[in-house]
């Protein structure tokens, strides 16, 4: 999207699947990491007013509802660090956070901190982040920005160097793809956010593999910054309209929690999902047990490409890390893919450390994918 000129604007399909993702994701986060920890933060470099036209709540109310819940369970601690530009949404997102904690209960509310500045993303979050001692902690920080090259490389380095930390970004290719060929101040801000200039190559590939060019190269970026584990998928929207989402962490069992809060999100928002590495781009609608004919083609070419077959655990590591599926989804799926004879399997009882082989007869095709 346009940055938007006015303090509120009307909350898109992508917005509110956006958002029901956030919350679906916060509540294990809050509840696993207060277990452990005395405090978590919560952090957003865009955090906008607070409100969408139609009374929706912006993503920092969100989480507010989701961490004043917790704390009711834990007797722990939750701290909220947001950054906005514009000075007029700054004023309505502290109007908005105070409804919020007139509906939150006095004790809760005190244990509860939460810090507004007016301010870039960057470096005005990293300096409140800093000075106020909450890097180092568990920190959930949430970059989504308007889809220009606006969340610096830079930053993205400084939040992975702690073991704790996790982002969720934004990412949309239009600006760049349109722009920065021919504009000098548009490709050095892409530089800077991609940390590099190894993006450049897009303006060589055809419209048709510019954004996905652009997509590969920004998950590269997000993991040489220092989150070895990343999940990114695609948001399509009910006009066709696309919008990347990019995920962040040092462990993997984040990466497990995201995909559970991913196909929990209210298929009512018109939103569906495709895996950037179905070659097919097959939208998938929104529901916990989806169509996973589009990983069996994923699966399959790892299979055909491994002499020797790969274990069931090597394909649920796969999985987990290289797609928009769940581990839990994988024996089934084989199952079915070797009834359908695609693959064969040794031995014949599927377990974590069978063996998967591509089918004898028709090796690396399938009549289910």
């Amino acid at each position: 999207m346009a940055v938007p000129r006015a303090v509120v604007w009307p909350r898109d399909p992508h917005t509110a699947a956006k958002h029901d993702l956030l919350k679906k994701y916060l509540q294990p986060w809050a509840r696993i990491l207060l277990t452990h920890h005395d405090s978590v933060t919560y952090a957003e470099g865009f955090a906008g007013p607070g409100v969408y036209i139609g009374g929706e709540p912006g993503s920092p109310v969100v989480a507010h509802r989701v961490f004043a819940e917790a704390l009711q369970q834990r007797p722990k601690g939750a701290r909220m660090v947001l950054v906005e530009e514009d000075a007029r949404r700054v004023q309505k997102l502290q109007h908005q956070l105070v409804l919020a904690r007139e509906h939150t209960p006095d004790e809760i509310s005190a244990r509860m901190q939460t810090e507004l500045h007016t301010g870039t993303c960057h470096p005005t979050l990293l300096d409140r982040l800093r000075s106020g001692g909450h890097l180092g902690k568990p920190l959930f920080v949430l970059l989504d920005s308007y889809g220009g090259p606006d969340i610096p490389f830079s930053l993205l380095q400084q939040l992975a160097q702690f073991q704790r930390t996790e982002v969720m970004l934004t990412f949309v290719p239009n600006f760049l793809t349109r722009f920065a060929e021919k504009n000098d101040g548009h490709r050095a801000a892409g530089d800077a956010a991609f940390g590099g200039t190894d993006w450049h190559g897009v303006f060589t590939q055809p419209a048709a593999r510019k954004f996905a060019y652009l997509r590969d190269r920004y998950r590269e970026s997000i993991k040489r910054a220092g989150f070895p584990h990343t999940l990114y998928f695609e948001m399509v929207d009910e006009g066709g309209h696309p919008l990347y989402l990019l995920y962040g962490t040092r462990h993997a069992l984040g990466v497990e929690k995201m995909k559970d809060a991913m196909w929990s999100v209210d298929p009512a928002y018109g939103v569906q999902y495709r895996d950037p590495r179905d070659v097919q781009q097959q939208a998938l609608d929104l529901e916990f047990e989806p169509n996973t004919d589009p990983l069996g083609r994923m699966l399959l070419e790892v299979i055909v490409g491994s002499p020797g077959g790969q274990l069931v655990e090597d394909l649920q590591q796969y999985t987990l890390l290289e797609t928009v599926y769940r581990p839990a989804q994988v024996i089934s799926l084989i199952e079915r893919m070797r009834d359908g004879k695609a693959v064969a399997t040794e031995p014949r009882r599927i377990t974590k450390k069978t063996r998967v082989f591509p089918y004898a007869e028709k090796p690396g095709q399938g009549e289910l994918f």
